[in-house]
């Protein structure tokens, strides 16, 4: 039998694309997606749950848990309802599906991600890498992407402004200073689903490193 795969933020920026890429792998059987309102996508592997709340009763045996939650202050309205996105349900997805089996944790930080960072935002997602590593998991995957690029559902200006404006110095970037280069959403999944193929013990991906894992 083949292997059940766990996707949190499935409709975000890479989410969407982890999805849609493991949905195509012969060594997922079945890929479950946790919701906040039900989405109806069809598709034979596909199963949903809708909330966190009930999912410890819901899910079933885990391998592999791919995590791409993320917001924006902004978007989340403050600093401690962007840490329960960010932060809390993380890791609280990670203590759900230890319990369910799960022995690979992958998951999407943040270039410059640091306890340290004089940055809120790195400083959460130092707090995020430092608390995965407690739970043991036999492979943690730790993806630190750059300028993510791609269709979001919902507009982020500031975002969108450095897309604008580092879209032209792309292939400059790409060979001289790859992790500085902006990095496509479909990217980072399919580096996610690359190094979760294989391997042990804790993996950082730096946005360099996922460029060329896609080329």
């Amino acid at each position: 039998m083949g292997k059940t795969a766990l996707v949190v933020g499935a409709t975000g920026l890479i989410g969407r694309e982890l999805v849609e890429q493991l949905l195509e792998q012969e060594r997922y059987d079945q890929v479950w997606i946790i919701v906040r309102r039900s989405k109806r996508w069809s598709h034979p592997k596909l199963h949903e749950v809708v909330g966190f709340e009930g999912m410890d009763e819901a899910l079933p045996h885990i391998d592999d848990v791919y995590c791409a939650l993320g917001t924006t202050i902004a978007v989340a309205g403050s600093r401690q309802a962007f840490k329960h996105v960010d932060l809390d349900l993380p890791l609280e997805v990670a203590r759900v599906a230890k319990r369910h089996g799960a022995t690979r944790y992958a998951v999407v930080s943040a270039q410059g991600a640091s306890l340290r960072s004089p940055f809120f935002y790195n400083r959460v997602k130092g707090e995020l890498e430092n608390g995965l590593k407690v739970f043991g998991f036999e492979h943690l995957i730790i993806a630190r992407p750059s300028l993510l690029l791609g269709d979001r559902e919902e507009f982020r200006l500031g975002e969108k402004a450095a897309e604008v404006v580092s879209r032209p110095l792309q292939p400059l970037l790409l060979d001289k200073l790859p992790d500085a280069a902006p990095i496509q959403a479909l990217h980072v999944a399919r580096a996610l689903i690359m190094a979760a193929e294989e391997g042990q013990g804790i993996e950082v991906l730096t946005s360099g490193m996922m460029q060329r894992m896609s080329q």
